[in-house]
C-alpha cells in the first residue's frame, strides 16, 4: 500500500511538472519580441501589471486551460476572462461634502482625471451627506477621502485630506494602473 502511494504521488507530479513544461506557462515580458531575449527585456521591466496580459489558449498537455502570457496584439477575450482582468481594474472613491473647504478643492481635481483617466481608471465622487450607505460602507471618518480599490472592491489603499492631482497619479501608477 505504501508503494502504491509513492508511485501514485510520484506520478501525480511528474503530470503536473509536464504539464507546466508542455504548455509553456511562463510569462514573457511584452518587450521581448524577435529583436530581443527574454532576459534582457525582462531587465527592462521592473513590474508587471495585470494591464500587461492578455490570455491565449494552452497547447498541448491540457487542452481546455489558460495560459496567461504577456502579447503585444490584442485579441477577443471570452467572457470569463473579462471578467478576470475587470477584477484587477482600480478604482477610486472621493468622498466629500459640499461645505468642506478641502473638498471643494478636490473636485475639480477629481472631475479632471475622471475625464483624462477615462476607460483606464473607474473614479466616482460621492457626497457622505446624500450617498450615506456607500459612506458607511467604507467607514468614511474624515473628509475629503480617496479610497482606492481593486476591480473586486477591496480597499488597496486610502488617503485622507488633500490629495493632490500628482499624488493621485504617483499612487495609481504605484498600485499596477496604467495610465
Amino acid at each position: 500500500m505504501k508503494n502504491k502511494i509513492i508511485i501514485f504521488s510520484f506520478l501525480f507530479l511528474f503530470v503536473c511538472l509536464s504539464g507546466f513544461y508542455f504548455n509553456n506557462i511562463s510569462p514573457v515580458p511584452a518587450s521581448a519580441n524577435a529583436e530581443g531575449s527574454a532576459a534582457a527585456a525582462t531587465a527592462e521591466t521592473s513590474l508587471l501589471t495585470p494591464a500587461d496580459l492578455t490570455v491565449t489558449p494552452a497547447k498541448g498537455f491540457i487542452e481546455d486551460t489558460l495560459a496567461v502570457t504577456l502579447a503585444t496584439n490584442e485579441m477577443e477575450l471570452p467572457e470569463s476572462v473579462l471578467k478576470i482582468i475587470a477584477k484587477n481594474k482600480i478604482i477610486l472613491y472621493e468622498f466629500g461634502a459640499g461645505k468642506c473647504a478641502q473638498c471643494k478643492q478636490m473636485k475639480p481635481i477629481i472631475e479632471e482625471l475622471q475625464k483624462e483617466l477615462e476607460g483606464k481608471v473607474e473614479i466616482k465622487l460621492f457626497d457622505v451627506g446624500s450617498d450615506k450607505e456607500i459612506t458607511e460602507k467604507h467607514k468614511i471618518m474624515l473628509i475629503p477621502c480617496q479610497v482606492f480599490l481593486d476591480g473586486e472592491g477591496k480597499e488597496l489603499f486610502r488617503h485622507e485630506g488633500f490629495f493632490s492631482k500628482e499624488e493621485i497619479l504617483a499612487k495609481l501608477k504605484e498600485l499596477g494602473a496604467k495610465l
